[in-house]
């Protein structure tokens, strides 16, 4: 070493590089034998841990017994005997924080720092909590303790830069034992470092990190006087506040500075947080100035485009007037934001116990709702959770709540929490029944009158024929047609309006799916001649289920196929037993088909697709609803794939096990 670096090391002290890593906004932490025992950890890194620094001196696997199964401490044992770096991004790793086993996820690099002989040093620990970045939609809760995290992690690094308590000051003493290592543990700090000597502040060090920044390399700066080396810095603040750190001896610390930086291209724009800490010999006289730089562009652009999005989203859940809620399992804690706790009772910063908001459920939802969040958390469903129930207060009119939610799960894939939200369909749910109470009566008032038009058309068809009338009896014959077809929409009304009523049962019989499907075979033919209709049977197969019910879906199926589909094309019909044994029945056509968007929405009620391609085709979309709640009250399912212009194939699954329907 020279004698240059002789001076430099008596004049540079060791907690002068402590608090070069404790500016870091990374977290650091050194271990300094096989064992892992922690000689230096910032407070980035003992907040990321969930512990004071009561944990320095201990063994990692002491000081964090919930790391435990998991891999960190064989890679870092793996890091000090062959001396190879590991880094990796977006890890996974299970911390206990505020006495809570939580999940996070972690940037980080284990670095060993050896002697010229190859022996490990110590291992140097950095790490970024990068958890935010995977933050989801319905994780309202967390975003928001996300967002808070963030700015005390910038809050945090500021003190970092600050800090100089004996401490850390102790620390330093013990952690450098010898000048390589310090000037190896310079290099390879977290944080962008550089020392300038004598007045006239020549480059005497500058780390790869702070080269980075710069847009330099060593041999454009070390040797050389600052001003000259940087000159795009000429205007800007930095000399003159170099100068007056020199000067005083008093630091300067800049938090989120913006300042143009060197490139190949000229400069560009950054947000640095920096501090200038004098160096003095071991007579107090100031002989240099440390340099210690970070760039936070990207952390800040991070930060801005984190607030927009938090924003947006607080501004849409406002809009849509949506309730928030999240449950957490393991303390059985139910919350949400302020509109929830209004709904059900509570204060603003009041938490309860599930059981609590349970009560506030109408006793006729409640186990109902009881057993939706137990299907959710126990894996059903993929973790999603989807129900209506109504809830009342003391003293107030009862409320229907539509939830959604979705189960978050751990490393270990555990349930975690239930998140989602709650909007209030109270009034929606008012104006359907006062639409199917409106739609009932009319239905019920036209049954008669139709019943008796249809049965004077049948004697004018009568004398029609009897009086060798072509074209009356080809008249009649066309309005009895359409008299069938308001008669099928008005059953089709009343058997909405005595489902939602409850009055729509499911009368259960033994009947043999071959009997069935050709009956059918034998009315369709009959009554469509537009069409091909081609029957695949599936031989005899024993079915419990309501006969005329299941007979009605597929007469809808195949009502709708001909609805849909050009004159003369084929309309599949089928049936099967399937592998699960079920019964598992099918109608395909080759017509317009469904857009994609439309699918997931055919099976509501009042539900029609917006498709200019259909013209004037009748239907007020209810014949799909009265299917599917045909084929749920059978315990079954019915799905649709289809294609615009290449057809559609509705499937209908039910289990034929007697068992199932009790």
């Amino acid at each position: 070493m020279n004698p240059a670096d002789h001076t430099l090391f008596d004049q540079f002290s060791d907690s002068m590089l402590i608090a070069a890593l404790q500016t870091s906004s990374d977290a650091t932490a050194i271990y300094i034998n096989e064992d892992l025992l922690i000689r230096f950890a910032n407070d980035a890194m003992l907040s990321i841990w969930g512990k004071d620094k009561t944990i320095i001196g201990k063994t990692l696997a002491a000081a964090l017994p919930e790391l435990e199964g998991q891999p960190f401490v064989a890679i870092l044992q793996r890091v000090w005997h062959t001396g190879i770096t590991y880094s990796v991004s977006d890890t996974p790793a299970s911390l206990v924080v505020d006495d809570i086993l939580q999940e996070f996820y972690f940037d980080f690099e284990y670095r060993a720092i050896q002697d010229q002989s190859g022996r490990t040093l110590c291992i140097i620990h950095t790490t970024k909590d990068v958890t935010q970045r995977r933050e989801h939609l319905l994780r309202i809760a967390e975003k928001e303790a996300e967002e808070q995290a963030l700015n005390e992690e910038m809050a945090a690094t500021m003190e970092e830069l600050t800090s100089t308590n004996e401490d850390l000051n102790r620390s330093l003493v013990d952690l450098a034992d010898s000048r390589e290592q310090l000037r190896t543990l310079i290099a390879q700090a977290p944080v962008g470092i550089c020392v300038l000597q004598g007045p006239e502040h020549v480059i005497d060090i500058a780390n790869e990190k702070i080269l980075k920044i710069w847009g330099r390399t060593e041999q454009d700066v070390i040797g050389k006087i600052h001003e000259l080396a940087r000159p795009e810095l000429a205007g800007q603040p930095m000399f003159a506040w170099l100068e007056k750190v020199f000067q005083t001896g008093e630091p300067r610390i800049n938090r989120e500075l913006s300042v143009n930086l060197y490139t190949p291209n000229g400069t560009r724009e950054a947000v640095v947080n920096s501090m200038y800490q004098p160096i003095r010999s071991s007579r107090g006289e100031i002989t240099g100035i440390l340099c210690i730089l970070e760039e936070i562009t990207e952390q800040m652009a991070a930060r801005a485009a984190h607030d927009k999005n938090q924003q947006m989203l607080k501004m849409a859940i406002e809009a849509g007037e949506l309730a928030t809620f999240y449950y957490e399992s393991a303390t059985n804690t139910f919350s949400g934001n302020a509109l929830l706790k209004a709904w059900f009772g509570l204060s603003e910063d009041e938490q309860i116990d599930l059981s609590n908001a349970l009560d506030v459920i109408v006793s006729e939802d409640r186990e109902r709702v009881i057993k939706a969040i137990s299907a959710a958390l126990d894996g059903e469903q993929d973790g999603h959770y989807e129900i209506e129930y109504q809830i009342q207060t003391p003293g107030q009119q009862p409320r229907t709540l539509q939830a959604l939610g979705k189960v978050f799960y751990d490393l270990a894939g555990n349930p975690t929490s239930l998140n989602g939200t709650l909007r209030d369909v109270t009034e929606q749910k008012k104006d359907e029944q006062r639409k199917d109470d409106f739609i009932g009566m009319v239905s019920h008032e036209m049954k008669t009158p139709v019943t008796s038009l249809k049965a004077y058309l049948q004697l004018i068809k009568r004398n029609a024929i009897q009086n060798d009338d072509v074209w009356l009896g080809s008249t009649s014959d066309k309005a009895l047609k359409q008299i069938g077809y308001m008669t099928s929409m008005i059953n089709g009304f009343l058997n909405v309006s005595r489902l939602e009523s409850g009055k729509m049962a499911i009368d259960y019989s033994h009947f043999d799916a071959q009997e069935l499907f050709s009956e059918l075979e034998n009315e369709l033919s009959a009554n469509i001649h537009t069409h091909r209709l081609s029957f695949i049977e599936g031989g005899a197969l024993p079915v419990y289920g309501d006969r005329e019910k299941l007979a009605q879906v597929i007469k809808n199926l195949v009502g709708n196929a001909a609805k849909y589909s050009p004159v003369g094309s084929t309309i599949t019909i089928g049936y099967k037993r399937s592998a699960e044994n079920e019964l598992f029945m099918w109608v395909e056509d080759q017509g317009m088909g469904i857009a994609e968007e439309d699918q997931p929405h055919i099976f509501e009620r009042y539900y029609r697709v917006k498709n200019t391609s259909m013209g004037s085709i009748a239907g007020f979309g209810i014949g799909l609803y009265l299917c599917k709640e045909i084929i749920d009250r059978h315990s079954g399912s019915i799905e649709v794939e289809s294609e615009p212009e290449k057809g559609s194939l509705f499937k209908v699954t039910l289990p034929i096990n007697t068992q199932l329907m009790n």
